[in-house]
């Protein structure tokens, strides 16, 4: 029988710092035809980075040809 979950408690939860620079980031991403390991990976923390400018980018398309286990970046 499986049990629920309990509330995280209110320590281990950060706001999202709120800026700008989130919205610009991402319209340079699209605007650019850009792929980002943080949006293939389908990080929890794209707006953490994009909130402060930054994204790392995949350079050869929306694969990877590393086959890390743990990652959710397509494997070419």
């Amino acid at each position: 029988m499986a049990t629920l979950a309990e509330p995280k408690p209110p320590w281990l939860r950060r706001r999202i710092p709120s800026s700008g620079r989130n919205a610009s980031v991402v319209a340079a991403i699209k605007d650019g035809g850009l792929h980002t390991v943080c949006e293939e990976a389908h990080c929890p923390n794209q707006l953490e980075c994009f909130s402060r400018g930054t994204a790392t980018f995949l350079l050869l398309g929306p694969s990877c040809t590393r086959h890390c286990t743990f990652c959710a970046v397509d494997k070419s």
